[in-house]
């Protein structure tokens, strides 16, 4: 058997892929608090729960998906089980954006925590060159191994999940003040703002496809994938409600908004022993958005070896290390990527690019459950969106996700309103489509994928 034919070894139990699915979506909130709250005001805990709701529908279409096709590639299988390689093509080149600018993105955002600890670290010159340097530890520790990278996660999940709800705690027995009546939608903020904010608070719930994308290497992928799921959805919107709550309360949303790169940490400076908390959590906040850019590296190596797999893209990038098995090629090649992005920083691009891919693949993973509902109503599958409407189709007894539908409406909601209020990521994002649509012609549809 070739190197290129050898399979990806399934090492990752619940843990390890909870905290790559963890760490890509629960950083978010230290990342977007300041940006929602420049736009939604004081109304940016609703703006959080509003982008939830997309997001936990998404997340139980995945959980179908990954348990009953426990295989690298994520979206981009679905999609080409449920409608052909075109949309499977379009749907990874999507997610390969995604996956980049998380690697970068998340980098920057630990510098920023890091900078908050040692503030020389966020001047020009040294904040380029750190995020960088980050990236780099991370892409040698994942061509040494998804094992040791996923017990790395693991613990710096840990830390996060524990010190912030010691934080929350003592937060809301101490200093929590009702703010309700300060909301006032459609006037303080617009209506317009207050999407915009959603667009930019659904960033924070950005990232659960990393889990599908580690199905493959993941033991017991039926049982673990759903259970990693749910339990990512209820923390992480647990957290993002109650912290963005306790922010606005603590310190309001004016101070929020002029605390883009370290906003967890003003937060936590007005609470008891806040001087204190402020270390702590800048710890935290830079830890799990290390995490985040470990799962950015993960997931777009995974992503291009599934499409080299599928012949979509070059099969060099399907190469295995002989001795640590991991796709070391394709994390070498688009950690090139991620190196340069998180040295030019550029986090406002960023975010929005964040948001256009990822809320594409989203929609077709949705309606990716529907298709195969009708078309494959016998395949096993260990887990089942919620809400299933029984119809009779071609003579077959088919259910219908209501849910999996619900999830392609509210994607879709969101993904207009960033084409239609985020100029950069419009412009940049639909030109990355174009690109790839070139590659498909030129290179995917000329090498069809070679029956197994």
């Amino acid at each position: 058997m070739g190197e290129s034919q050898e399979r990806l070894r399934r090492r990752i139990g619940l843990l390890g892929v909870f905290s790559f699915g963890y760490a890509d979506v629960g950083a978010g909130i230290y990342m977007t608090l300041g940006l929602v709250a420049a736009h939604a005001m004081a109304a940016t805990p609703l703006a959080f729960a509003v982008a939830s709701v997309s997001y936990i529908l998404t997340a139980l279409s995945y959980a179908e998906l990954s348990s009953s096709m426990p295989e690298a590639g994520g979206g981009m299988i679905f999609a080409e089980k449920a409608f052909g390689r075109f949309v499977a093509f379009l749907t990874g080149w999507a997610l390969l954006l995604d996956y980049v600018v998380t690697g970068s993105i998340f980098a920057m955002s630990t510098t920023g925590y890091l900078g908050h600890l040692v503030p020389v670290l966020k001047q020009g010159e040294f904040f380029g060159l750190t995020a960088s340097i980050l990236v780099l530890i991370l892409v040698i520790l994942n061509v040494i191994g998804i094992k040791e990278s996923a017990t790395f996660s693991a613990v710096l999940v840990l830390i996060d999940i524990t010190g912030l709800s010691i934080i929350l705690a003592i937060g809301y027995l101490t200093s929590f003040r009702p703010f309700f009546d300060q909301i006032k939608l459609g006037t303080a903020p617009t209506w317009d703002n207050f999407m915009y904010g959603t667009t930019v608070a659904m960033a924070s719930y950005l990232g659960i496809e990393v889990v599908s994308q580690t199905a493959g290497e993941t033991k017991r992928a039926g049982l673990n994938i759903p259970r990693a799921v749910k339990l990512v959805t209820i923390v992480v919107v647990a957290f993002s409600v109650l912290f963005s709550s306790l922010a606005v309360s603590v310190v309001g949303w004016e101070t929020l908004a002029s605390s883009e790169k370290d906003p967890a940490a003003v937060v936590v400076e007005h609470l008891p022993f806040g001087a204190l908390l402020a270390v702590w959590i800048s710890i935290i906040g830079m830890t799990v958005c290390y995490v985040a850019t470990n799962t950015g590296i993960v997931g777009v190596s995974r992503m291009a070896y599934a499409m080299g797999r599928e012949r979509m893209l070059p099969s060099v990038l399907t190469d295995l290390h002989k001795k640590f098995h991991t796709p070391y090629k394709a994390i070498l090649l688009f950690a090139v990527i991620q190196i340069a992005l998180a040295y030019a920083g550029h986090l406002g691009l960023a975010a929005d690019l964040y948001n256009f891919g990822a809320l594409l693949s989203y929609m077709v993973v949705n309606l990716s459950v529907v298709a195969l509902r009708i078309k494959d109503p016998y395949r096993y599958r260990p887990y089942m969106v919620p809400g299933n409407l029984p119809l009779k189709i071609k003579n077959r007894r088919v259910l219908i996700p209501v849910g999996a539908i619900l999830g392609f409406f509210s994607n879709l909601a969101l993904w207009l309103m960033v084409v239609a209020t985020h100029a950069e990521g419009r412009i940049v994002g639909f030109t990355w489509l174009f690109v790839g649509l070139l590659l498909y012609v030129t290179y995917a549809r000329r090498n069809p994928k070679i029956p197994e």
